[in-house]
This record gives structure tokens, C-alpha cells and sequence, in this order.
């Protein structure tokens, strides 16, 4: 069921006939005409390389304004060319949170970040401490005021970074996968104070998101960008996601849970597993005096598909370095196949084995895309490899980017570039932090089916995510870390069962379980 606007519809934004290109490229956006109106949320749909964040960014000028690129046609914003604005007056305007808060904080502490934004506005001093009180209070972390940010959680981080943005007062309140990196339950909390703001404020709200399943409950309209650049569709929730399935499907665009009447179940039933592969005893770590993971215990198997799950913060992509001798442990040890990990020469240890990190862009070395999926085959001395390549850049949708630089691509591109890279082979083990992460429909399909064969050749899987309807539709047992240790390890449904240990750990149940307890099918 669609939400209702919030006031009647006055134009705040117009988009007309507009075009963006980088300096001697194809367009990125391509032609598009639409309006954005006070007070209503709109969500952004559309493929992995569609468009949809440069579109944030041209929509609050920092495209062209900042790169090498071209536009044609109009964006105004009330009846205002936004080219006419003075500098910096736009982003008053239309304020962006991105995925990644870190990249638009200054300085150290909550409180000297918010002063920072109202000095730049040249705000009277006498009213910063009124203001930052009051947005905090708003936000929910006036608690915080005193902290040091690289101490908040990821969602803490996100809310401070979103008070940021409100202190400058914004007509238009645009989130690019705002809540990509957060817990499921920091997710569901992040919609739902963006709704207090949007009933408080009146302020419109344009959702990027790939997987925007919380977001349903407040979403009025939503735009399709294709694969060209182009408005394919502009309508409400219900038409877009019912009558216009088809072409959601066609795109590879995601369809929230809440519209799927029927959910495939890919799981694997369990299997009798091998030996075991890696062993943990009595693990622990700490970063700069500070305890990440305290005394952990665990097995896993050859041919298991295994999830870590926690909250932000939990220790879940330090265990996965650690598996991978990516950190060395504080106390314990780590035996691969009843071997020290530090025994293992580097050249034995990565051609057994594969890590696909979190930042795609920590793991490029190339100067192409060809390069770098071809880089381990030469390694290992492969011979008639350039099939093989092609076949993988193919499998991702990357085969026109063959001679690309891959820090040049968008971040969905470069996720599937990092996952390509690690499947030249067959390895023993394959490590994956957020593997799905902003990927379309269609990729995250075709991944999981890759990452499914692999597992079934034997390829022991051991996969960091946030997303438990993944968890549930693939894995057969699920690691969960809560505040540094072990607090579950089992199968899903067993995890599932145990609702408080669900709500300690910030976790939501999968969306199909949300729907059967809440008309009573199960208890």
C-alpha cells in the first residue's frame, strides 16, 4: 500500500531534457524529465551503473561543478536554475547523505563536526549551541554530543552525519544508500527517524537504494533510471512494483519483499562435510587498546556455507581477516588444514584460497578490468587464459569495461570486479565481506549462483553480510558475534527462533518469517 503525501504538492525541483556526460564519454543520464515536490519521498530505482548517484550529485551541483563533464538541459529548483545559485548555496538546498559518513566528516569530535557546518554558514555564534542541541535531540544522539566520532557505531556515525545535513536546513533531503553499511536493526531505526524528520520538517526526500524493502512503508512515488540513463518509469509503488514488474525484471532492479507474493528458496539442503579446514582456539584481538574479539572458538569444514553475522561493530570483518592471516591474533591460534597459518608460505596460502573485501577498491592493482581478472591466472602460470577472462567480465556485465581503469567504473561495478577477480580458479576457500553489497537484483542473483557452484565443487564459503534474507535463503549455518564473542553457531532457523538473542544482537528476522508471525502461522 502506497503512503500519503504529507501536504499538497508544491514544485520544489524540475528536471528537464537533462543530460550529463564525463568529458568524452556516453551520457550517464540521458534525457531525463521529472519534478520533485515539497514533502513527498520518492525512491530512485535502477540497475548497478545506472546513474542514480550521479544524479545526487547533479542534482545538489556538485556535478559538473567539481568533475570534468558536460550537461545539457535544465535543473531548477523553485523556479531557479540551480547553475544561478551562488557557490555553495545549493547544497543548502539539497543536502546528501551518502553510504559512507566517514567521507563527509572534518573532524574529530561530534560536537566541533556540527559547529563546522554552522561556521560555514556563517552562523551567529550565540545560536551554534541552541542549534546543535536542538538537531541532536532530533536525531536521537544528544547523548553523543561530546563523543569522538571514529568511536560511534555505523549507525551512530550515519545519524551524526545526518544532523550534519539538517543543521543546513535542506528543501530536499537526498540518501544514497544511506543505509548500506548498517545492521539490519540500525537500518530499520535509520527509516524511521528520516520519517519523523520528513513530518517535522516538510522537507522532500529522495531514497537511493538498491534494496529499499524498509523504505516501503514511506515511499509515495519512485522513479526507474535503465541501464542508459533514461526515466523509464515514474509512478507509485504499486503500479511500478505490480503492472511495471516485468520491466523491473528485465533491468535486474530489486522488487521489495512486500511485493513478492512467492519467494524462491535457494538453500542447499545439509550436506556430510569434509575434515576440518580452519580452526580457531582461544582468539582474541584488539586494535589500539581496544577489544575487538575476545577468546574465539570455532571449526569449519570443508564444503560449508556459513554466514557471520552481528551489529555493527561486532568483530565480524576482523574475524574474516584474521581466517585469511589478513591480521595476526593477539592470543590463539588459527590452523589451516592442522597447520599454523603462519606456517603457510604467502604464494601456498592465496592459491588455496580467495578474499573479496568490503572496499572493492583495497584489492585493484591494475590498470584494466581485463588486468585484473587476468592477474591471478598469470600468477599461477595459467595458459589460454584470455577465454577465461572474457567469460568471467561476461558472467558480471562487465565485458564493455574490459579496457576501463577500474577506479574509474561506479561502486556496483567495482564490487562485481573484486568478486570476478577471485573466481579464476577453484579454490579450497572463499572469504567474502558484504559480497551483495550495492548490486542489483539481477548481479546479486548471478553471484549467489556462482558462489553456489563453487560451493558444491567443495569450496568452503565464509561470508560477512547484513542481509538476513540472504542468510536464509543460502546458508546452513550462521556464526553470530556479539560484542566481540560468540553468542551463536547453528542453522538459520534455529536463529530465528531465538528472539531475544535477535533484538540483543540489532538483528531483523528475514521478511517472509516477519510475515508469517505477524498473522500467526508461526509462533
Amino acid at each position: 500500500m502506497n503512503a500519503k503525501p504529507l501536504n499538497s504538492k508544491q514544485l520544489l525541483m524540475e528536471v528537464s531534457d537533462f543530460s550529463f556526460a564525463f568529458e568524452e564519454e556516453s551520457p550517464i543520464l540521458n534525457q531525463l524529465n521529472f519534478s520533485l515536490f515539497s514533502g513527498e519521498c520518492c525512491l530512485v530505482a535502477g540497475a548497478s551503473g545506472s546513474g542514480k548517484s550521479t544524479l545526487a550529485l547533479c542534482l545538489n551541483g556538485l556535478y559538473p561543478d567539481t568533475v570534468e563533464g558536460e550537461t545539457k538541459g535544465n535543473i531548477s529548483c523553485r523556479s531557479q536554475n540551480i547553475a544561478d545559485f551562488p557557490q555553495g548555496k545549493l547544497s543548502q538546498s539539497v543536502g546528501v547523505v551518502f553510504q559512507d559518513p566517514e567521507s563527509q566528516f572534518c573532524m574529530m569530535k561530534v560536537e566541533d563536526e556540527l559547529a563546522f557546518v554552522l561556521e560555514n554558514q556563517q552562523a551567529p555564534r550565540e545560536r551554534m549551541q541552541e542549534a546543535i542541541h536542538s538537531v541532536l535531540k532530533e536525531t536521537g544522539m544528544l547523548d553523543q554530543k561530546h563523543a569522538l566520532i571514529h568511536e560511534l557505531s555505523g549507525g551512530q556515525k550515519q545519524k551524526i552525519a545526518l544532523a550534519s545535513v539538517l543543521l543546513m536546513e535542506p528543501d530536499l533531503l537526498i540518501l544514497d544508500e544511506a543505509t548500506a553499511n548498517l545492521d539490519p536493526m540500525s537500518s530499520f531505526e535509520f527509516t524511521r527517524l528520516i520519517q519523523q524528520v520528513r513530518q517535522k520538517r516538510n522537507c522532500a526526500v529522495l531514497v537511493i537504494e538498491h534494496q529499499p524493502d524498509d523504505w516501503m512503508d514511506i515511499v509515495e512515488r519512485v522513479l526507474v533510471i535503465g541501464k542508459e540513463g533514461t526515466l523509464l518509469a515514474d509512478d507509485s509503488p504499486d503500479n511500478i512494483y505490480g503492472a511495471g514488474r516485468p520491466l523491473l525484471i528485465k533491468e535486474g532492479i530489486h522488487i521489495p519483499l512486500s511485493y513478492q507474493e512467492d519467494r524462491n528458496v535457494h538453500k542447499n539442503p545439509p550436506q556430510m562435510h569434509g575434515e576440518k579446514l580452519i580452526t580457531l582456539q582461544n582468539v582474541s584481538f584488539s586494535r589500539k587498546n581496544k577489544s575487538i574479539l575476545q577468546n574465539i572458538n570455532v571449526t569449519f569444514h570443508r564444503g560449508e556455507f556459513i554466514a557471520i553475522v552481528g551489529e555493527n561493530g561486532a568483530g565480524k570483518s576482523t574475524l574474516l581477516q584474521l581466517l585469511a592471516r589478513l591480521l595476526t591474533p593477539e592470543s590463539g591460534n588459527v590452523k589451516l588444514d592442522g597447520i599454523p597459518l603462519q606456517d603457510w608460505t604467502e604464494r601456498e596460502l592465496r592459491r588455496i584460497s580467495g578474499y573479496v573485501f568490503q572496499n572493492p577498491e583495497h584489492q585493484f592493482i591494475t590498470d584494466t578490468l581485463y588486468d585484473e581478472v587476468a592477474f591471478g591466472m598469470k600468477l599461477n602460470g595459467e595458459k589460454e587464459i584470455d577465454a577465461k577472462v572474457q567469460e568471467l567480465l561476461t558472467a558480471f556485465q562487465l565485458e564493455q569495461f574490459a579496457d576501463a581503469n577500474p577506479f574509474a567504473i561506479s561502486g556496483g561495478q567495482k564490487r562485481r570486479l573484486s568478486v570476478a577477480t577471485m573466481l579464476d580458479d577453484t579454490p579450497d576457500i572463499l572469504f567474502f565481506d558484504e559480497p551483495t553489497f550495492g548490486q542489483d537484483a539481477k548481479t546479486t542473483k548471478e553471484l549467489m549462483r556462482l558462489i553456489t557452484e563453487l560451493r558444491e565443487q567443495g569450496t568452503t564459503i565464509i561470508f560477512v553480510t547484513h542481509d538476513m534474507e540472504l542468510v536464509d535463503e543460502y546458508c546452513e549455518r550462521v556464526l553470530l558475534l556479539l560484542e566481540g564473542k560468540t553468542a551463536f553457531d547453528g542453522s538459520p532457523e534455529e536463529l530465528w527462533s531465538r528472539k531475544s538473542l535477535l533484538q540483543k544482537a540489532r538483528l531483523r528476522l528475514p521478511y517472509s518469517m516477519r510475515k508469517e508471525r505477524a498473522y500467526g502461522i508461526v509462533n
